[in-house]
């Protein structure tokens, strides 16, 4: 296994743009040869460029900005920001409690779905459910579901709003009200934490008091639906905060409507320009990666995306040197609106914008192709290229959670518990998905011990 600080070794060909394979001197530079082909007027319309003099950009000059962008603190960010700024950061405090909810559900299903032993805990059942309906397959929820008719669970005031909602059409979002959660009614501007973790103990069965503390799942959903409702108050336009989050929704939840992102929700993002929204939405929903031909003429990182394929599909080290062409080119076109003069900001804005172009192209690779013949190697080397450049402004806990709910789906806990380990200092409640990657951890390295060669 790896550790979160040792990552860079794995990419030292992604790292350095430009470097091709090979144990030779290189025979040509692939960025310089993506700059050539690089539009400059559609770079033009990044935000990054923009917002290149100083006085464009005064109204994001807040200190709730500066702690949005430039340090990426969302819950400061939720009470010193305004007006429908505040429904942004809710936004995002929404989608690091979905992903956080995945870690979590990730983990069982790695753990009690993938390598049952026979002394699992029975509320192992009530995790199950939720990973599964969360994940889409409410068949399998159902089936999990099923196995606690009758019986008394130390879970089983955590799934009986579940067991509710999946007896009838489970349409999402699921009424989880009655959880033994007290996070009160959503209020924009306010910021509720998740108490008394663990939530329970499960019984392990097996001679002796063994039990394995746990976090509830189903706490981190209700916590991100608490998020998502004040953000739609305060942004007053609920199809802009869905098509914000797109990215980091649940499997289980409905496709989303485009429409246009006003610059609030575009500035210091991920997004390049306003024009990513719909075709984000639209990559999510239906289309998948289809969309990048139908959005590549309005949308910058739809664009970008067909510079970064070789042979039809998405490539990691093809995907590296666009984000680096993207970056050096958002630097030179700032500079020229500022008299030639590369300012702090100019590259602030550059890394933002290199980093979130890795992240949403590691998206587009893993929905390229038929379900079983998916382009999740690619994807997964640039989700680690992204996680490579993130510190303070190109960081932002949503990308890393969601880098942690991948490893705990890929069977991989050491850095997903890493990440866990320092964004809880800052977020308290995200401590709910360390129980169930702890419990993985211990099953990994069991199995580590008892395989032989290992």
């Amino acid at each position: 296994m790896r550790s979160l600080m040792g990552v860079s070794a794995l990419l030292a060909v992604f790292a350095i743009g430009g470097c091709s394979g090979g144990g030779g001197a290189p025979t040509s530079d692939p960025v310089a040869e993506v700059s050539e082909n690089l539009s400059q007027e559609r770079v033009a319309e990044s935000w990054a460029v923009k917002f290149a003099a100083v006085d464009s950009f005064a109204e994001f000059q807040s200190k709730g900005w500066v702690d949005f962008v430039q340090k990426r603190n969302y819950r400061n960010s939720v009470t010193s920001l305004e007006g429908a700024a505040v429904g942004r950061a809710h936004a995002e405090a929404a989608s690091l409690f979905r992903q956080a909810a995945l870690v979590s559900t990730n983990a069982a299903i790695q753990t009690y779905a993938e390598t049952p032993q026979e002394t699992d805990p029975v509320g192992a059942a009530h995790l199950l459910a939720v990973a599964y309906a969360l994940g889409g397959d409410l068949e399998k929820a159902r089936e999990s579901s099923a196995r606690l008719d009758g019986v008394t669970d130390v879970t089983t005031a955590w799934h009986a709003p579940w067991k509710t909602w999946l007896a009838g059409d489970a349409v999402w979002p699921p009424d989880l009200s009655a959880l033994p959660l007290d996070l009160g009614e959503p209020v924009p501007g306010t910021w509720p934490v998740i108490e008394d973790i663990p939530h329970y103990r499960l019984p392990v069965q097996a001679d002796g008091d063994l039990s394995q503390p746990m976090g509830d799942p189903g706490a981190l959903v209700a916590l991100a639906l608490w998020h998502e409702a004040a953000a739609k108050i305060a942004a007053g336009d609920p199809a802009v905060v869905s098509e914000f989050s797109v990215r980091y929704k649940f499997p289980i939840e409905p496709a989303v409507t485009p429409v246009e992102l006003p610059m609030i929700f575009v500035y210091g993002s991920d997004l390049l320009m306003p024009a990513d929204g719909p075709f984000l939405a639209d990559l999510m929903g239906e289309q998948g990666s289809d969309a990048v031909e139908a959005h590549k003429g309005t949308s910058l990182t739809a664009y970008l995306a067909t510079l970064a394929r070789r042979d039809g599909k998405i490539s990691a080290e093809a995907g590296v040197d666009v984000a680096t062409a993207l970056r050096t080119s958002i630097i030179e076109q700032c500079s020229d609106k500022t008299n030639k003069e590369v300012l702090r900001h100019h590259r602030m804005f550059a890394d933002i914008a290199h980093t979130g172009l890795l992240r949403n192209l590691a998206l587009i690779a893993e929905l390229e192709g038929p379900p079983e013949d998916r382009n999740r190697e690619e994807g997964g080397k640039l989700r680690i290229a992204a996680m490579d450049k993130s510190a303070d402004h190109t960081g932002g806990a949503v990308a890393l959670m969601s880098l942690a709910a991948w490893d705990a789906g890929n069977r991989y806990p050491s850095r997903a518990q890493e990440i866990i380990h320092r964004n809880s200092k800052f977020y308290p409640s995200l401590e709910v998905a360390r129980f169930g990657l702890d419990v993985l951890a211990l099953r990994v390295g069991r199995e580590r011990v008892e395989t032989p060669g290992m």
